[in-house]
């Protein structure tokens, strides 16, 4: 009997010394440098190249159209960032009133960045919004994603490229 319970105590002793963290997981801790990227030291104003519903499986979502002909000015000062609305609305054909609000903060112990997105139109008496929370998880000079969800099995996406 000693010699069961010394096996399965030596199996299991390997068994989980040999656990590790998952190659696919990624820990990316931002930082203020990685800030000057999103806004330049001053404002540096993005695009939306793509908007996602499913990012792993290039599934674009129902409102793509109306945020990728919308402009976003990232500022230094603040964390609300300007928005410019195109000419595509995402609820209604002839919204009343269209409204766009986007903020980021940063956590700079965790070394996180959240984008708060709000997006609401009117029709009439009718109004519709939307409103959710990405993390930022890939920043350059040029591209920067913002997504829910694990590495790489991201849902909703947004995809920015910087305006040259």
């Amino acid at each position: 009997m000693k010699r069961i319970y010394s096996l399965v105590l030596i199996i299991s002793t390997l068994f989980f010394s040999n656990c590790s963290k998952d190659d696919n997981e990624l820990d990316v801790r931002y930082n203020t440098n990685d800030l000057q990227k999103l806004h330049a030291n001053s404002s540096k104003k993005w695009l939306v190249e793509s908007f996602f519903i499913n990012y792993e499986s290039n599934i674009l979502s129902e409102y793509n159209d109306c945020y990728t002909d919308d402009e976003f000015t990232f500022f230094d000062d603040k964390k609300e960032v300007q928005t410019t609305l195109g000419n595509s609305s995402c609820f209604y054909d002839n919204p009343t009133d269209q409204q766009a609000t986007l903020s980021y903060q940063f956590y700079d112990d965790i070394g996180k960045i959240y984008l708060n997105v709000s997006r609401g139109e009117s029709f009439n008496e009718k109004f519709t919004t939307r409103i959710f929370t990405l993390e930022l998880e890939e920043i350059s000079e040029t591209r920067m994603v913002f997504a829910s969800g694990e590495y790489p099995n991201y849902g909703k996406t947004i995809v920015f490229t910087a305006v040259p």
